[in-house]
């Protein structure tokens, strides 16, 4: 009897140990799960650091391999001319993904017919090991920054990695490994501006109270053979003008302890016409937009300084454009609504005065008649009859409004893998017509 009953108290002992563990357990996590939900609301650590890693990963590898999803259903055929009377005129020239992650750029009429096109393979302009690049599968790299220059030939970016110029034959004049990336611009000086980005120094801090992995967008002034001129540092251009403290707008830890990754997010560059006039702008000040502070800039390139600042009139925009002088036209994203779970209702096109503060929005993509959003991506284009020409990335189409805000043309990019993103597109000059390429082939046929 009393050895059974010694026998049995290591067992009773082991079953409240076993019962102590699993209600501390249960405890544990559910006050993890309590405090988890409490962090994403009250924006607590881990989650600012978990985000960023998030927001990171996202912008490294974005855009989604997967077929974008379009608000609305694919028409049955890829062009629309509800108002054809109303359509600028001109060639339309075209860069999307014509299968997954393979980047065309074509040159088409508005029936949709092809004119010229360039097909740019990275595995063929960085062959091998060629250039300081990290590795990355070449059906990841996409064009992401297009033009085409007054003589048919073709600038454009590698996402991250290069800019490049291919002649209006496909042939490469020329290639750097600037980590080039989002834009490139004709200036008025014959030029070409870039956004870029300076590859981190180890161990190395960039700024103060920037950590070693922070993305350091720049600017290059590039020469029409291919010569970096110049470059400028966003960073630097900010301090310049003593504004300082945009460059921790988007720390999310508090007290601040440090900024790293994509803080500013350089999108767009654009320069100033010479066919202009403005009060406080001149011919070749440079424009630029950083999207993840929701901010566009205008500054003198020789001494650096800022003309004009607006910050946080728009959201996480793309793509402005000087039209009239003092007017500046804005692809405003509007990515988020006030409801943080849901999208906002709508992407619209906005124009400020940047003498006056004074702003109307041109075309609201809120509005049924004219709905259109793009979380990410997209540009626009002001044009010579009053329409403007927009691409919606996300949706992969073009739609060309009138002044009254009328549908007068649409694209889709439809292939045989469905509907894929559209990244630039534009209403070519005159000059650039159909006899301009049909010549232009004939001597890349060597006839």
């Amino acid at each position: 009897m009393n050895k059974t009953t010694q026998g049995s108290s290591p067992q009773k002992r082991d079953w409240s140990k076993i019962i102590f563990l699993t209600i501390a357990g249960f405890l544990l996590l559910f006050g993890s799960f309590c405090y988890g939900i409490l962090a994403i609301r009250m924006n607590l650590q881990p989650w600012p650091l978990m985000l960023r890693g998030i927001i990171t990963v996202k912008e490294v590898l974005a855009p989604s391999d997967k077929l974008l999803q379009s608000t609305r259903a694919p028409s049955e055929t890829p062009i629309d001319f509800p108002l054809p009377d109303q359509v600028a005129p001109g060639l339309v020239a075209v860069a999307g993904d014509y299968k997954t992650r393979h980047t065309e750029v074509k040159v088409m009429d508005r029936e949709g017919r092809v004119i010229h096109s360039w097909k740019p393979n990275w595995s063929e302009i960085w062959p091998g090991d060629e250039g300081d690049f990290s590795p990355r599968p070449a059906d990841s790299i996409y064009l992401h920054g297009v033009m085409i220059l007054p003589d048919g030939s073709l600038v454009a970016n590698f996402e991250h990695y290069s800019t490049f110029r291919l002649d209006v034959c496909g042939n490469l004049m020329w290639k750097l490994d600037n980590l080039g990336h989002h834009s490139v611009n004709y200036a008025p000086d014959g030029t070409i501006w870039a956004s870029a980005e300076r590859r981190p120094q180890e161990g190395v801090l960039p700024y103060p109270m920037h950590a070693a992995n922070l993305r350091d967008w720049t600017m290059q002034n590039i020469s029409m053979d291919g010569e970096i001129l110049r470059t400028i540092p966003v960073i630097d251009v900010l301090l310049n003008s003593d504004y300082e403290g945009l460059l921790y707008v988007s720390d999310r830890a508090n007290p601040g302890d440090g900024v790293w990754g994509d803080t500013l997010h350089l999108n767009d560059i654009d320069t100033f016409p010479e066919d202009m006039e403005s009060e406080i702008f001149e011919t070749g000040d440079v424009m630029f937009s950083l999207r993840n502070i929701s901010g566009i800039f205008v500054m003198d390139p020789d001494t650096l300084a800022l003309k004009y600042v607006n910050v946080g009139q728009v959201m996480r925009q793309h793509d402005p454009d000087f039209v009239e002088g003092d007017w500046i036209s804005v692809f405003d994203n509007r990515t988020f609504s006030m409801d943080a779970q849901e999208p906002a209702t709508g992407s619209r096109i906005i124009e400020f005065n940047a003498v006056t503060g004074e702003r109307r929005v041109v075309i609201d993509g809120a509005d049924p008649e004219t709905e259109f959003f793009s979380q990410i991506m997209s540009v626009h284009q002001p044009l010579p009859n009053g329409n403007t020409l927009i691409v919606v990335s996300d949706d992969g189409r073009l739609v060309e409004y009138t002044p009254d805000r009328k549908l007068a043309w649409r694209y889709e990019n439809q292939t045989e893998e469905g509907l894929l993103r559209i990244y630039w597109a534009e209403v070519l000059p005159p000059e650039l017509d159909e006899n301009f390429f049909r010549e232009a082939e004939l001597t890349c046929n060597g006839n």
